[in-house]
């Protein structure tokens, strides 16, 4: 379809036909269709999942280190009904090594949730690799699981090392004693109140680490550090992670049986 132009009048002013609301409608149809043939073509020349310009920093590889999150003691109490916390902990680790982003995610580990216990066993090992030899900073949060209200925070504890090594002699089991300023007030007034029947409950909480060093990882570059391991397995309740999986919970009003697939085609 033909746009009509311009005219200009005796009096020098411009006069513009306005094109009809179908041609402004087709035209933005044919552009729409022009964009998503060059953005299509974009596509395919880009590796699937899209591709990172900024290059990892190159860095002498690193060391693979094992954190283990033994147990901790004495937490204080969240939940007023059981007299009692249901912890897991969150571990962050930092390094020197330069982030190719800001928005760059930290490296994290959770331990699974102790139900019912203020002197959770978790035993959990976490093994990271390309921890350079200036060391790390680990962050351990530890926090009372509460799905219907929000996680209370019990605590923190911080663990330096300057210098890693393949001589280094590591952490063994050693205490560290949970900072209670970052802790939630609402489980650490519970906390107060039963100091009063209770001695034990003066005592300040701790958490049990131990990091060892496996030995230098095999990289040819250690500007980015992964968790090696372990993964667990978790529990979903996502309809989107089932079609996936091609898997179902099988019944109908809540009956149960064997696991069921997905018939496609």
């Amino acid at each position: 379809m033909e746009k009509k132009k311009a005219s200009v009048q005796p009096d020098g002013s411009n006069t513009v036909t306005i094109a009809t609301k179908a041609e402004q409608k087709l035209d933005s149809m044919e552009n729409k269709m022009d964009n998503h043939g060059q953005d299509k073509k974009k596509d395919e020349k880009s590796p699937a999942g899209g591709f990172e310009k900024a290059p990892v920093p190159s860095v002498p590889p690193g060391y693979t280190v094992k954190f283990t999150f033994h147990r901790a003691n004495n937490l204080p109490l969240a939940d007023l009904n059981s007299l009692s916390s249901d912890p897991f902990l969150v571990a962050q680790l930092d390094t020197n090594i330069p982030t190719r982003h800001e928005e760059d995610p930290r490296l994290q580990f959770r331990t699974p949730t102790i139900r019912r216990s203020i002197n959770p066993v978790w035993n959990s090992e976490w093994v990271v690799a390309n921890v350079p030899g200036s060391g790390f900073a680990l962050k351990a949060r530890i926090y009372d699981e509460d799905p219907a209200d929000h996680d209370d925070r019990l605590g923190n504890v911080h663990v330096h090392v300057d210098r890693l090594s393949d001589g280094w002699e590591g952490i063994k089991e050693q205490s560290y004693v949970v900072k209670k300023r970052m802790g939630s007030k609402r489980a650490y007034t519970l906390r107060g109140c039963t100091a009063m029947f209770s001695r034990s409950a003066m005592i300040s909480p701790d958490l049990i680490v131990s990091v060892e060093v496996l030995g230098k990882t095999e990289s040819s570059n250690g500007g980015r550090l992964w968790t090696v391991g372990p993964c667990y397995w978790s529990q979903h309740f996502s309809p989107m992670i089932g079609r996936i999986a091609g898997t179902k919970e099988p019944g109908k009003d809540g009956e149960k049986g064997n696991t069921e697939k997905y018939k496609y085609g």
